[in-house]
């Protein structure tokens, strides 16, 4: 009896081993349907994650600009921000309202902070929504923006007021961010709601 038990578990046991395994046209049908749902989803996941860096940097300059609007009120003295577009990233910076004479040095000892890479500032000269904010001519390449706040945290005159612009370095989709009223009230927008 014991050698019946024995000879039908080595039995099963070879059944077994022959039927691991997947064919080659298994794995070729799997492979298939998986590069066509990459295909599909692909264009919509760039979609995503363009506008989620928009989001971000528009939400960044955001709450830079409060920040700076807060250390004028909090300081009694003018604050300002600072927008710039480097070769790969955009960058800005929360500082004290600099003096009147102003070096290549003291630009780039400022505290800089990155947006994401896959975002630019639309500069002053491209299609509307564009930035609006006070572009400072005697600054050395790249082009600053800047804004400033006085006091009691309203902007510094009618030519501070306006917008920065940002977009996808792979899209058209812009977000903004705009100052609208002299009493430095902030809003946000994308697209052609940034013109209004």
């Amino acid at each position: 009896m014991t050698l019946i038990v024995r000879g039908y578990r080595s039995r099963k046991r070879d059944r077994r081993s022959t039927i691991i395994g997947f064919t080659l046209i298994e794995v070729l049908v799997v492979m298939a349907m998986i590069g066509i749902l990459a295909a599909i989803s692909a264009p919509s996941w760039l979609g995503f994650a363009n506008n989620q860096r928009l989001n971000t940097a528009q939400s960044q300059a955001f709450s830079t600009l409060r920040l700076a609007q807060s250390n004028a009120k909090r300081t009694q003295t003018m604050w300002q921000v600072t927008f710039r577009n480097m070769p790969n990233f955009a960058q800005y910076a929360v500082h004290q309202a600099p003096p009147s004479s102003m070096t290549k040095e003291y630009w780039d000892n400022l505290p800089w902070q990155n947006f994401d890479g896959g975002v630019r500032i639309v500069e002053n000269t491209e299609m509307q929504p564009r930035t609006t904010f006070t572009q400072l001519t005697a600054v050395p390449d790249p082009n600053v923006y800047r804004v400033q706040f006085k006091s009691k945290g309203n902007p510094n005159g009618l030519g501070e007021m306006g917008r920065i612009t940002f977009v996808s370095r792979s899209g058209d989709r812009k977000k903004c961010v705009i100052i609208s009223t002299i009493l430095g009230a902030m809003r946000v927008a994308e697209n052609e709601e940034c013109n209004q």
